[in-house]
């Protein structure tokens, strides 16, 4: 369970940075792409900040960032067994 776990929230994450990245792209072109690099630690935070952007809610985003904080909770959940 616990690589199972640890696929999931890291997988949801690059899948997150991948969006991120594309849609930095889209709202700022090549300064998004250079700010995508330097800001990837906010990946956790794009799904707001794509919400606030765009003016939709992004469902798919926030379903991915569920998944990895699942993950993340059954990653930690077997660490302690």
């Amino acid at each position: 369970m616990k690589t199972l776990g640890t696929v999931l929230w890291i997988g949801a994450g690059i899948v997150l940075w991948f969006f991120m990245m594309s849609s930095m792209y889209g709202w700022w072109g090549g300064v998004g792409i250079f700010l995508g690099f330097i800001l990837a630690p906010g990946v956790v935070l794009f799904p707001l900040l794509s919400w606030f952007m765009d003016g939709v809610f992004p469902l798919l985003y926030f379903v991915i960032w569920g998944i990895g904080v699942a993950g993340l909770f059954m990653t930690s959940i077997s660490e302690a067994d």
